[in-house]
């Protein structure tokens, strides 16, 4: 039998229902025993199992396996195979692009399902709306961040929440943000910095004195990698996790939010 333990942090991130849906069609095979652990009020679970992404399946006990993932990987696993995944990096460009900026609410999120998951379409961000509704109302925030468009289409955005509400090992105050996505940049274009200055810029006045994030050394995976965030004047406190599956030796960083 294989043993499929999901960790997920509440409706952060599309990926954990698309997720979630996926290991419903193992619910009633008796060949897998799928556990859910929802780790959005759980911060020591999430301390314990060293989780610094939205989404981790583990089998096994054994293979962590973070973000999106396909039932032939899953049935893979079922064989006794070991799927191997190639570590994703990416030269990040300087060819800035500043489109169109919009807030981060309930009603845009529905634009995200474009860079993060579109073949699914608007459905996968039904939960993650109500996420967002959710915090701004406990927080009496306006939006969760800015996403930005070019030629009227949504292509990345910087996304935050209060450092209160992660569930992640990071020191959490009132007056610390968290930016959890960063998105998207390649070889050509670099979409993530317009957005990400416009929040930047904006955190002070919502009472915010420092931002902080994750990146990896290298690799893509989770919000990197690290030294785009340094050119930016992001500092790094240091090594909080290695991934070994994403080849993501993770940091965390911060920075200063001046007036």
């Amino acid at each position: 039998m294989l043993k499929i333990d999901f960790y997920f942090w509440g409706s952060q991130c599309p990926h954990n229902d698309i997720n979630k849906k996926i290991l419903d069609v193992y619910s009633n095979d008796e060949r897998y025993n799928i556990n859910h652990h929802d780790i959005s009020d759980d911060f020591e679970l999430a301390e314990k199992m060293n989780l610094f992404s939205p989404t981790l399946l583990v089998f096994n006990d054994t293979y962590r396996w973070n973000g999106p993932i396909k039932r032939e990987i899953i049935e893979a696993f079922e064989k006794g195979e070991v799927p191997y995944r190639r570590p994703y990096n990416i030269n990040q460009s300087d060819n800035l692009v500043k489109g169109i900026l919009k807030p981060l609410t309930e009603k845009t999120v529905f634009d995200t399902y474009k860079p993060c998951a579109r073949s699914f379409g608007e459905r996968c961000c039904v939960s993650k709306s109500i996420w967002i509704r959710t915090i701004r109302g406990q927080y009496g925030l306006k939006h969760l961040g800015y996403l930005h468009y070019v030629d009227g289409e949504c292509v990345g955005g910087a996304e935050f929440v209060p450092s209160l509400v992660v569930p992640y090992n990071i020191p959490k105050k009132k007056d610390i943000a968290f930016l959890t996505c960063s998105y998207l940049s390649g070889e050509n274009v670099d979409y993530k910095s317009y957005p990400l200055e416009k929040l930047e810029s904006e955190l002070p006045d919502l009472g915010y004195t420092q931002l902080f994030t994750i990146a990896s050394e290298e690799v893509v995976f989770p919000n990197g990698p690290l030294e785009w965030f340094e050119k930016r004047g992001y500092l790094d406190v240091g090594e909080v996790s290695f991934e070994q599956n994403e080849g993501a030796r993770i940091h965390l960083l911060k920075k200063r939010m001046v007036k």
